[in-house]
């Protein structure tokens, strides 16, 4: 795509431009000038130590907002000037800019650099507006400077072997593609820049989407055509998103389908369909493809069967090397186009077709089609209509504040309350990169601590009602979990009693009446709270509900749930890990499999909670409800109604030995830094393993530090010998045992003492039916895990 220029300038203004292209190219020899704009993650992990330790480049500037971090950084790279604003810099004193900001930040950014002739390394996405990305590539080509946009996936050696292979038809002419990438989202971000829409442009597809369209346009250049788009942003940005995509391989149209997500499991991947097979891009692989003929099959010698294969192919002679060179790679190229004065590979102009096809998603976006959200809501709109909605009396929608908002349960009220009627959520978010799925969503995100007074002051602030949900996480650390946990609860509280609330909602659990795995016959209302000892979730929950009954004594409206197993789609601890590991084998019922498994849905427990909000004081206040679906399913039945509907193995007991093993497997996790004998296992197995011996010849090489260890091995009695009998490596003969018990430490076990749990108290004030009927609600989470590919 060619980027269309101004009209000529007048003379005068031609010799100015003239005279800004001549001097933005350093002469030979010269190291570029480069200031770093952005100081987060990206640029800690990646352009930080590349650009320092770069032979042509002088890192001369490092600009940050946060300008103590910027200083702790320039301190460590040795880097002179320090700025907060991109602003400040100098031409004069720079030649180069890399922008590694939010993607609203990097057009306007980009271009005033550009106006001054410095050149331009910016972080995809190039720009959050197709119009902003056409401007960039104008103004590089007026001022005479290079832009180059970081799509360094497009340099890999695998991709471009990719790319020759589909050049010459070697598998035959290509006839379709499929690419997807994401996962469940963790980027370990400090602000909620990238889930916000104004600052990220979009969610899913301008993120990690853009670089497998990147990937697709090298591969068949010119402008794409979409085909149909659909995402699942509900007011937000996107956490999921399906495109169909027409491309052009010369003439002749080659359709495809892209997939990108951040709370489903999805192959990072590229693959190319041809006539007699298929070439297939991953990636986290920089050096081979995979290759699959088509229709084709080998003999295996041994087992007789016929069976499908498929071959890994890479360029010969090929060094392998760090993903720090990896990256440099796009480093490079812009430094080569920047002293030549040619188009970069990652040019500008070069992202161009891909910006526009993100844009024209965006222009017809449709719904995903998500029933496990849809149905609940429905029966919640259906219940609306007799008070359950969250308009006050003047007409106005009710502000509540929602915390834990990014766990299992605190997104689904999230959810449910935004997308009812009448509720304006406000969101506290501990976590960013946590965020995806809330992010979707037309509510008010916020950060903030809960053990902080003024962050609580400021967070209920005007909010008619609060759903709290948060919890401490730091298993193992029972200080920090009560800080949280109870502190937090006692601090939250407090505020929203001098702030007016007119009704708080605290989320509790069923372990504050004892150990489930202990108890049996009948919980209600009238059981004694009575948590296991040492059991730093029921102790801390029981702690948080006497600081709410403190509180509800000094006039605070608060009411408590103790829900069961509250399971549903997201939620890890009874649908995620036990369904994976139910795939993988790891899976086992411990006890008698058939008590019943005290199951909650999600939306029975958050349709409970919104009747709460609505319900009269007499009813509610001080009040703790202990809830469970009413439809009884056991352990048993639970799990295979999963694995039938996955065509997985029913679900296995475990033996007595196996059993004790899985029971005490979290103790022993949390206590692993009693086991001197496991570290020193596990540090045999670093210094034996091959690349740790490499490593130390390479020391032992390598002049001046190999020269003490040399000068040991050499001069000291039995040092050598000493040293190899430590390791494991004192040439005595190896032997092979196969385990007659391979020792599994990720098993998921699941089960109880079969305790019964009693809801006449919330079915009798609250007026509460569940929402959902059991086996609508195993479909639902059935759907789910099959569309998030848990398995």
């Amino acid at each position: 795509m060619k980027v269309e220029t101004e009209p000529e300038k007048p003379r005068s203004q031609q010799k100015d431009a003239r005279q800004t292209k001549e001097s933005a190219h350093p002469r030979a020899g010269e190291r570029l000038r480069v200031a770093l704009i952005g100081c987060g993650a990206i640029s800690q992990q990646l352009h930080l130590p590349i650009l320092g330790g770069h032979e042509g480049i002088q890192l001369a500037a490092l600009v940050d907002r946060d300008l103590e971090r910027a200083r702790i950084l320039a301190k460590g790279y040795k880097v002179g000037e320090v700025y907060a604003t991109a602003e400040e810099l100098s031409a004069e004193r720079i030649d180069a800019v890399v922008i590694a900001t939010p993607p609203f930040h990097h057009a306007p950014c980009s271009m005033e650099m550009m106006r001054r002739g410095i050149h331009v390394l910016v972080e995809k996405p190039m720009a959050i507006k197709y119009d902003d990305a056409v401007a960039m590539a104008r103004t590089a080509q007026e001022h005479g400077v290079i832009l180059a946009v970081g799509f360094f996936r497009r340099l890999l050696p695998s991709m471009r072997l990719l790319k020759s292979l589909v050049n010459s038809n070697w598998l035959g002419r290509p006839v379709g593609f499929e690419a997807e990438g994401g996962g469940f989202y963790t980027w370990a971000a400090a602000t909620l820049g990238n889930m916000r829409k104004e600052s990220a442009g979009g969610g899913a597809l301008i993120d990690f989407g853009s670089h497998l369209l990147d990937l697709l346009n090298y591969l068949f250049p010119g402008d794409g055509e979409v085909l149909a788009y659909h995402d699942n942003a509900r007011g937000g940005i996107e956490a999921d998103c399906e495109l169909r995509l027409r491309l052009y391989d010369g003439q002749r149209p080659i359709d495809g389908t892209v997939h990108v997500a951040r709370t489903r499991k999805l192959g990072n991947l590229v693959r190319v369909i041809c006539e007699n097979g298929t070439l297939e891009f991953q990636v986290t692989e920089r050096y081979r493809i995979a290759v699959r003929p088509n229709h084709l099959k080998l003999t295996d010698g041994v087992s007789g069967e016929a069976r499908d294969y498929f071959l890994q192919a890479g360029w010969s002679n090929e060094k392998e090397s760090s993903w720090y060179e990896t990256v440099r790679t796009e480093i490079d190229d812009w430094i080569q186009a920047i002293r030549t004065g040619c188009q970069p590979q990652l040019s500008g102009e070069s992202a161009l077709p891909m910006m526009k096809v993100m844009e024209e998603c965006y222009l017809q976006r449709q719904p995903v089609a998500e029933p496990w959200v849809e149905e609940g809501l429905s029966a919640l709109h259906a219940s609306a209509a007799h008070g359950a909605d969250g308009v006050s009396a003047n007409g106005k929608a009710r502000r509540v504040l929602v915390t834990g908002a990014t766990g299992f349960i605190g997104s689904r009220v999230a959810e449910m309350l935004a997308l009812g009627k009448g509720w304006d959520v406000r969101a506290l978010v501990h976590n960013p990169g946590s965020a995806a799925r809330l992010a979707r969503l037309p509510v008010e995100m916020v950060q903030g601590e809960l053990t902080s007074k003024d962050d609580a002051a400021r967070l209920v602030k005007d909010c008619d009602a609060v759903v709290h949900c948060a919890i401490g996480t730091e298993w193992g650390n029972r200080r920090k979990i009560f800080d949280v946990t109870v502190g937090g609860t006692r601090t939250l509280g407090e505020a929203a009693l001098g702030a007016g609330v007119k009704r708080f909602i605290h989320i509790s659990t069923m372990s504050v009446h004892g150990n489930d795995s202990a108890i049996t016959g009948m919980l209600d209302d009238t059981s004694p709270v009575r948590p296991a000892k040492g059991s730093e979730y029921g102790e801390s929950k029981a702690s948080a509900e006497e600081a709410i009954q403190r509180l509800v004594a000094k006039g605070l409206s608060a009411t408590i749930f103790r829900p069961a197993r509250v399971y549903g789609p997201f939620s890890r601890i009874f649908i995620t890990r036990p369904i994976e590991g139910l795939a993988e084998g790891r899976f086992r019922l411990v006890g008698n499999p058939d008590v019943p498994a005290n199951m909650l849905y999600v939306d029975n427990l958050v349709h409970a909670m919104i009747l709460a909000l609505q319900a009269p004081d007499s009813a509610v206040k001080g009040e703790a409800f202990i809830l469970c679906d009413s439809e009884e399913m056991t352990w048993r039945e639970f799990y295979e109604f999963f694995a039938s509907g996955l065509g997985l193995p029913s679900p296995p007991c475990a033996g007595p030995k196996e059993s004790s093993k899985s029971n005490g497997s979290r103790l022993r996790a949390l206590a692993f830094w009693r086991w001197p004998g496991v570290w020193l296992r596990g540090l045999k197995e670093i210094v034996t393993a091959s690349e740790f011996r490499d490593f130390g010849k390479k020391i032992i090489q390598t002049h001046p530090v190999g020269t003490a260890p040399r000068w040991l091995l050499t001069h000291v009695p039995g040092m050598e010998h000493l040293a190899r009998r430590l390791v494991g490596a004192d040439g005595s003969l190896p032997l092979y045992r196969r385990p007659s018990e391979p020792e599994n430490p990720d098993i998921v076990v699941m089960g109880s003492a079969g305790v019964r749990i009693n809801s006449d108290k919330a079915r009798r004030l609250l007026k509460y039916t569940p929402l959902v009927a059991r086996e609508r609600a195993l479909e639902l989470t059935l759907e789910w895990i099959k569309y998030a590919r848990l398995v």
